[in-house]
């Protein structure tokens, strides 16, 4: 057993796999002394997701995808443990039942692509689940009423009147914030890099002008 899960096929796997036991263990010294880990890589990459589950998933970039991927949903370590452990789980599944069956050298190739297509839906199956177990901590609570005035950079996409493009903002907690804006007037386009200003919220996207010198 070993052996298989040292050979050159099962490296990233058993990499993956070593990475959540080291979270773990990281885990359980910060309890012991009166820390959180968890709570740690929130504070550091802590960001939100503004977007309406009912928008177009076409428009949503990123956001859309991070969403799916419920990463708005589940603390950085456990969404990085279910990942990991999902992918490492899922090559080494694979890489045994080939090696079990056919042990067609060939079909090793394939043992990461999917492994990753496995973790995906993996990760957005349970993601899910467990979401509503464990919420997700939030470091400060932000109203996205808040971001009424805010300046936002065009992150992905085109912004025209109707079309919605993604974009970045950072909130008075210094936490990053992925919204969806569109232009106040019709003959405006916002461009990516472009800064603009928060107007107001609408359904699904907010109502933004650019921001003059």
């Amino acid at each position: 057993m070993l052996n298989f899960l040292l050979s050159d096929v099962n490296f990233a796997f058993s990499v993956a796999l070593t990475i959540v036991f080291g979270l773990a263990l990281l885990e359980g010294i910060a309890l012991v002394i009166g820390s959180s880990v968890m709570t740690l890589l929130d504070d550091l990459t802590g960001f939100d997701i503004d977007a309406d589950v009912d928008a177009d998933v076409s428009s949503g970039g990123l956001t859309s995808v991070l969403g799916w991927l419920c990463l708005d949903k589940l603390p950085l370590l456990v969404w990085l443990i279910l990942m990991l452990t999902s992918f490492g789980l899922s090559g080494l599944i694979y890489n045994y039942l080939v090696l079990s069956s056919v042990n067609i050298e060939l079909l090793y190739w394939a043992a990461k692509p999917v492994a990753l297509f496995c973790a995906l839906i993996i990760t957005h199956t349970f993601g899910d689940a467990i979401a509503r177990i464990i919420p997700k901590n939030e470091t400060s609570a932000v109203s996205t009423i808040e971001f009424s005035g805010k300046v936002a950079t065009i992150t992905l996409g085109r912004a025209r009147r109707g079309n919605a493009a993604e974009a970045s903002l950072v909130d008075d907690f210094n936490q990053k914030h992925y919204v969806m804006v569109e232009p106040e007037n019709d003959h405006d386009e916002f461009l990516q890099g472009t800064q603009v200003v928060l107007i107001e919220k609408a359904n699904s996207s907010w109502i933004a002008a650019p921001l003059t010198p």
